[in-house]
């Protein structure tokens, strides 16, 4: 228990620089913090998007990569929002990997 606790500790106080991500077709990303669940071995990678923009925003496709404690990559992982986005709407975003990290950054936000 005190070994997922600590690890839990660590990872959740992870965030990304992608909260300062400009936006792509008005869409924002922010609020990225990675938690590991020990117990089941995976880490779930959460945030929030915001569509900014006028119009309705149909898809959204995020890949984030994933550093261990030397600044070395150690993989990828993408996550998605499938159906409209309307404008102002704000989404929780969500992937999970059994990739062990201490870093995460989101490298793009694609949407249409």
């Amino acid at each position: 228990m005190k070994t997922a606790l600590a690890a839990f500790a660590l990872l959740a106080g992870l965030s990304c620089a992608a909260s300062a991500q400009g936006p792509v077709y008005g869409v924002t990303l922010g609020n990225v913090q990675a938690v590991r669940d020990v117990n089941q071995n995976v880490s779930a990678i959460t945030g929030l998007l915001a569509n900014q923009s006028a119009r309705p925003i149909n898809s959204v496709l995020l890949t984030f990569v994933l550093y261990d404690e030397q600044g070395r990559e150690v993989g990828r992982v993408r996550d998605g929002i499938s159906g409209p986005l309307a404008p102002g709407q704000i989404k929780q975003i969500r992937a999970v990997t059994p990739l062990q990290f201490t870093r995460v950054t989101a490298l793009d936000v694609n949407a249409w």
